[in-house]
């Protein structure tokens, strides 16, 4: 099995408003001049919609799991001020950028086990 990369997104509350492995859209992680860029390819616009609301809110978590080897990978991406985010239509192609990741270690209890 090979490595699985997942970003969720979540609100200031918890709760998740994008998952990339449940809405199976393709995206990028690496880093740019400002920190860390993600793009994600096919969320669709009212899900960019629902982002660019919650902006100051939302938290990024990105993981690396491969079963396999055992190996749980997390990092918590974040922004000293506020994430941009950035939506083409055309290409259904969200943009986000933030000022830092932070790795840490992952509870086993969020792996099933």
């Amino acid at each position: 099995m090979a490595l699985q990369k997942k970003l969720v997104i979540k609100s200031g509350v918890g709760r998740a408003l994008l998952d990339t492995s449940k809405l199976e859209c393709k995206f990028t992680l690496e880093p740019s001049e400002r920190g860390w860029k993600i793009q994600l390819e096919g969320a669709g616009a009212e899900q960019a919609a629902v982002l660019e609301r919650l902006v100051q809110e939302i938290h990024f978590f990105y993981y690396e799991d491969d079963k396999e080897q055992d190996i749980h990978k997390k990092w918590w991406l974040s922004d000293l001020s506020c994430p941009i985010l950035s939506y083409d239509v055309p290409g259904d192609l969200l943009t986000i950028e933030v000022s830092q990741r932070v790795g840490f270690t992952v509870d086993s209890s969020e792996h099933g086990r």
